[in-house]
């Protein structure tokens, strides 16, 4: 057997060595190629490493103002030179390290780094996540549990408060739209009472007359009225006769007899009685305006009113309590057409035609029959006149059962809704709550006596706003201090209320990082006292600089009497609808008591809270299941706050109001100061064996040596 080993090895003509050899080979390059991968790895590492420091240390030189708000950018000088010499020292050229040995030792043969001025503090995003990162701890403590009981311990809905603002506000609008349509009323009235007595009174006492029954068969002078001209028509035809056939001189009171009769029937008395043309004219423009008609009514007409009252109260039982003050179409309808079929019968411009028939005056209308019975006069047909005047009194009569009957009723039925609805208590009721509304709107309006105090913040204003314009965002507005209408007030109201429970049926999640950035502004600027509405410094800058940044008014003082406003605005729906108005009010009374009491009780909570010390007691949803939580002013701008950040462009629109205000406090201009720095590092590493093995690695190999290029970023 050893021999034959022996002569394997000594009698084959070297053929094993080389077999051997090409074993060993492809060993000895892969254990090659292992150990200078694992130094490219080390090396790769070690500048990896000493670019984050270098990058850190070099960004360790921030703005110490900005700090103090717990914002970062750079401040320093020369960031790409830091990070060069940063980056040296930690590597075996530098004078720390100079000969150490190491089995790795890479070198680096450039360093550079530039800030991305895009991302700096102006930057809606580096802005938001540097104030997050800040506050994400801080803001939940800051809040406390009161904000979190008052979202969350409630079962209201939007639409619980949206049919509290659909039953209000329609309750409100139907009785302004009442005293609207019953002002217009009222002037169709002043022309329908002197319309209805021409028909019952003035035709018959003043045309017609009273029947005459004297002995003095003499024609006195001033008779006018029909029954008058008749009475003495035989005596008239007597002088006539005597005058006509000369035998004997008339006497100068026979004389003076024929002269008044001429003057009565020349008197014509029905044309200065019968004025209806003006009245007719001037009813349907109160009723259903100039040009307008039962069906299609001009706006601000009665008809038109009373259409918008019931279109509101249609299929809504929690309006039932109005219905008896509401009036049907009949009442429109019977008036206009009562009234235009008098003016068909009496008007005193028809022409009788060529023929007059005085034998059958049953066919002429009453204006004609006027024109007729001096025609029966003028013939001395006194059988006639009497008859015309029976026709007249027939077709008076008719008129009167009819047409003016109709009018009447529905003018006694509006008579009594009147009464009904302005009754002495509902009067009183809506005075009290005019008169407390008035009052409330008086406090908050003191801001106008003495926003020339606070001029000098202008000034001040107009600063932040070249800084906001520099920033490139939307500048401030004026603001309008001008006294609402109650109705208005009431709308705005529950649109600030309906933005409180939106946020409150999102909370926390869907604003948590605004709620954030809100927490900030609160830690950082927040609200101070003072907060009596009276005293001038409570509208100041200096203690009100979170009210600027969630309003974004640049007229002094203008912030805080929004602020003021919006709680005004959310206690007094909190109040009413703590009233339990869900199922309606009783009747015009009941919602003037509701209303005057809401507003009473939101001036009352709003002097608790702009007087020391500055606090009440809050539950708006008790109707729901609600708890009440102390409240004051912080706690109030924090939930309005809140609502105003569910919309982007608000927010984005704060946000750069905060950046001017932390220009201005702090004197830095955002955009010279970055918070982001790109670092670009080349280096090397010479390979211990065959270079071209490495080429077969991810990277450049240049010589006898593998290139790094390597690239981070780092931001605050």
């Amino acid at each position: 057997m050893k021999r034959k080993v022996k002569r394997f090895f000594l009698k084959d003509n070297g053929s094993v060595s080389i077999y051997a050899i090409m074993i060993i080979l492809p060993i000895f390059l892969l254990n090659a190629l292992l150990i200078d991968t694992l130094r490219i790895l080390s090396a790769e590492r070690q500048i990896d490493s000493a670019m984050e420091t270098a990058l850190r240390s070099t960004m360790s030189q921030f703005s110490s103002d900005l700090a103090g708000v717990g914002l970062f950018a750079y401040d320093g000088n020369d960031a790409g030179g830091d990070f060069t010499t940063y980056m040296n020292d930690q590597f075996y050229s530098g004078s720390e390290l100079s000969g150490t040995q190491n089995l790795v030792r890479p070198s680096i043969t450039s360093a550079t780094a530039s800030f991305d001025n895009s991302r700096n503090l102006v930057d809606y995003d580096v802005f938001r996540h540097q104030v997050i990162e800040s506050m994400k701890y801080q803001a939940p403590v800051q809040m406390g549990k009161d904000l979190f009981e008052l979202l969350t311990g409630n079962d209201i809905s939007v639409e619980d408060v949206e049919e509290a603002e659909d039953l209000v506000e329609n309750y409100e609008e139907i009785l302004d739209l009442m005293k609207k349509r019953n002002a217009e009323i009222d002037e169709s009235i002043k022309q329908l009472n002197p319309y209805n007595k021409l028909i019952n009174e003035d035709i018959k006492n003043r045309v017609i007359g009273n029947p005459v029954s004297s002995d003095n068969e003499k024609i006195p002078k001033g008779i006018k009225t029909f029954n008058q001209l008749v009475f003495y028509l035989d005596r008239y035809q007597e002088l006539k006769e005597k005058e006509a056939d000369g035998e004997e001189e008339l006497s100068s009171s026979e004389e003076k007899e024929i002269d008044n009769y001429i003057a009565g029937i020349n008197a014509e008395i029905y044309k200065s009685v019968i004025d209806i043309e003006i009245y007719h004219n001037d009813i349907p423009t109160h009723l259903v305006g100039s040009g307008g008609e039962f069906t299609n009514p001009k706006s601000g007409s009665a008809k038109d009113y009373n259409d918008q009252i019931n279109e509101l109260m249609d299929g809504s039982d929690l309006l039932s309590e109005l219905e008896k003050f509401t009036l049907t179409d009949d009442f429109f309808k019977d008036i206009l057409d009562g009234t235009d079929a008098i003016y068909e019968k009496v008007r005193i411009d028809k022409s009788l035609g060529d023929n007059p028939n005085l034998s059958d005056p049953g066919q002429y209308s009453i204006g004609q029959l006027f024109a007729l019975f001096y025609i029966a006069i003028d013939s001395n047909n006194k059988t006639a006149a009497e008859i015309i005047i029976q026709s007249i009194e027939t077709k008076l009569n008719n008129l009167k059962e009819n047409q003016v009957k109709k009018i009447e009723d529905q003018m006694q039925k509006y008579d009594d809704l009147k009464k009904a609805l302005e009754n002495v208590d509902t009067q009183a009721e809506e005075e009290k709550a005019d008169e407390s509304f008035g009052s409330l709107w008086a406090e908050l309006n003191k801001y106008n006596d003495i926003k020339n105090q606070i001029s000098s913040d202008n000034q001040l204003y107009a600063e932040l706003d070249n800084i906001i314009a520099e920033y490139d965002g939307v500048t401030g507005t004026v603001g309008d201090t001008e006294e609402p209408s109650r109705l208005q007030f009431i709308k705005d109201a529950f649109d600030r209320f309906k933005e409180f429970v939106v946020f409150m049926q999102g909370f926390p999640t869907s604003v948590r990082n605004e709620l954030y950035i809100n927490e900030y502004i609160m830690a950082n600027y927040g609200s101070k006292e003072p907060y009596e509405i009276g005293a001038s410094e409570s509208y100041a800058f200096a203690t009100k600089k979170a009210q600027y940044i969630t309003y974004g008014y640049n007229v002094a003082g203008m912030n805080y009497f929004m602020f003021l406003k919006d709680i005004a605005l959310i206690l007094f729906v909190g109040n009413l609808i703590s009233q339990g108005i869900q199922g309606g009010f009783a009747g015009p009374l009941g919602f003037f008591k509701a209303l005057a009491g809401a507003i009473i009780t939101t001036a009352d909570q709003l002097e608790d809270l702009t007087e020391k010390p500055y606090k009440m007691d809050w539950n708006p949803f008790k109707m729901f299941g609600g708890t009440g939580v102390p409240m004051n002013m912080p706690m109030f701008l924090r939930i309005i706050m809140a609502m105003k950040s569910t919309s982007e462009p608000y927010n984005n629109e704060k946000m750069r109001r905060v950046q001017a205000v932390v220009t201005k406090e702090t004197g830095v201009n955002l955009n010279d100061k970055p918070s982001y720095i790109e670092g670009n590092v080349q280096g090397k590493l010479k390979l211990w064996f065959i270079p071209q093995l490495a080429e077969v690695l991810p990277g450049n190999v240049e010589g006898n040596y593998y290139i790094f290029e390597k690239r981070k970023v780092y931001s605050y």
